[in-house]
């Protein structure tokens, strides 16, 4: 007997049937009539409607899809406003810095009328970016030592050191040249190798730079073709600067290796702070204890200070170091770099660890004393340049990319002056070995940061 057809309940809720209704029995196929009333047999009354159903849990409303939540509307003016501030804050800080760096290097900046270096003196273009050289001069300017004319303020090139950054290998080797170094011949005329000429009134070195309109070129030339070292830049410094710089950074600390004592003025061994006039009279002694060898010794001498100095660069940022420029040397320091040569050395030398730093000098003949003492060598005492050392020590550490030099190549005047036999020795350091002498001081405990310098009667200066 077949199965009457399942009929669609249209009549249905879109809701979903409860459980109970699901588990109704289905009344069968025609037990209601076309009226819709119950058919016969059925259990109800026939004058009883069918009762309603009831859910036996109450019906779950379907929730509504979410709709989501609109996002607001960022402003067209707040991307805009959010560019401009950050041009603003970018513009103020490089306002600032284009300020400072002007700031310096209208302070570093010659003269119109100084005289640039020659460049056939300059580094080979090939090893340009591998090394650069740089001659250091400091001028003496002390009161009561005038040397042109009365009413001049001219001094002599006191200090004169030689560097070489060696960028590619990261090294700086200094080479010092004493101030007295014989260059001259006995008419007191400098005659270089290309036929040009310069004077030096007292026949030494010191003395070319002021000779020649206080042209330090000129001193770069002489030293290029005497040493035949090139110089790519020069920096001349006021040596009254060097007062004003100690003072601004609050003193030096610097190893001090022996006692010294000369016109009054005394400073102690060990490891001390040392102040604007205390430093003056370090560097610049070459009297009194522990002396014998006058400028030579106060050459070594100086090296201390250049640690201390060093050491306190490498302490601070490239900033603080520009910062400190015109505010130490405005008026006191000349150069022909521009600002952006001096940051890139500035950044180069921070990253030169100590142990690759190299102080040496030349080594020179010891004047005879009391000997050519006669007009045409007007009194002067000067030392003569050992032309064999001082190739051997330039091959070893200031040729490296040039390539060794010959004695004959170098155009040093050697017998023009009587001297000695046994030269001075080069002397050879590396910093780092005297930073170890500055820190045994303190492990040692032989340290005053409060300052250790006494001054009665005479200024530093004077030790001179």
């Amino acid at each position: 007997m077949s199965q009457a057809p399942r009929r669609i309940n249209t009549d249905r809720s879109l809701n979903r049937p409860d459980q109970a209704a699901k588990a109704a029995p289905r009344p069968a196929a025609g037990t209601t009539g076309t009226s819709g009333r119950p058919a016969a047999g059925s259990t109800s009354g026939s004058g009883r409607s069918a009762p309603p159903r009831h859910s036996a849990q109450p019906a779950r409303q379907v929730e509504p899809p979410r709709r989501r939540k609109k996002k607001k509307k960022t402003p067209l003016w707040l991307p805009f406003a959010v560019v401009m501030a950050v041009i603003a804050v970018v513009s103020g800080v490089v306002v600032y810095g284009v300020s400072m760096l002007n700031k310096v290097e209208d302070s570093l900046r010659p003269d119109d009328s100084t005289p640039t270096i020659q460049e056939e003196v300059k580094t080979a273009e090939e090893y340009k970016g591998d090394v650069v050289n740089i001659l250091v001069c400091g001028i003496d300017y002390e009161e009561g030592r005038n040397y042109s004319d009365a009413s001049s303020n001219d001094g002599m090139t006191d200090m004169i050191l030689y560097c070489q950054f060696d960028i590619k290998n990261g090294a700086l080797h200094m080479l010092q040249i004493p101030r007295n170094s014989l260059v001259a011949t006995q008419n007191r005329k400098i005659t270089l190798s290309n036929g040009k000429t310069y004077a030096a009134s007292n026949y030494q070195i010191n003395s070319v730079a002021l000779s020649n309109g206080g042209s330090i070129a000129a001193l770069a030339d002489v030293i290029y073709d005497q040493y035949r070292l090139p110089v790519d830049y020069y920096v001349s410094v006021d040596m009254q600067a060097l007062v004003e710089m100690v003072d601004n950074f609050g003193g030096i600390e610097v190893y001090i290796p022996h006692d010294m004592s000369y016109g009054g003025s005394k400073l102690l061994k060990g490891y001390r702070n040392l102040d604007g006039t205390s430093a003056e009279f370090f560097v610049r002694c070459r009297h009194g204890d522990g002396y014998a060898n006058s400028d030579i010794d106060r050459l070594n001498m100086q090296r201390y200070f250049y640690a201390g100095l060093f050491k306190r660069a490498r302490s601070m940022g490239v900033t603080d170091i520009l910062n400190q420029l015109p505010l130490v040397f405005k008026n006191y320091i000349k150069t022909d770099m521009d600002i952006s040569t001096i940051a890139k050395l500035v950044v180069s030398f921070l990253k030169i660890d100590s142990s690759n730093i190299i102080l040496a000098q030349t080594p020179v003949f010891m004047g005879v004393p009391n000997v050519g003492k006669t007009d045409s060598f007007g009194g002067y005492s000067c030392v003569v340049p050992d032309a064999g050392s001082i190739a051997a020590l330039l091959n070893q550490y200031f040729c490296t990319y040039t390539g060794p030099i010959d004695v004959s190549e170098m155009h040093l005047v050697t017998d023009q002056w009587p001297h000695g036999t046994a030269s001075t020795d080069a002397n050879v350091q590396y910093m780092g070995r005297i930073d170890k002498e500055s820190d045994d001081a303190i492990l040692n405990g032989n340290t005053d940061l409060s300052g250790a310098v006494t001054t009665d009667g005479q200024a530093a200066g004077s030790a001179n």
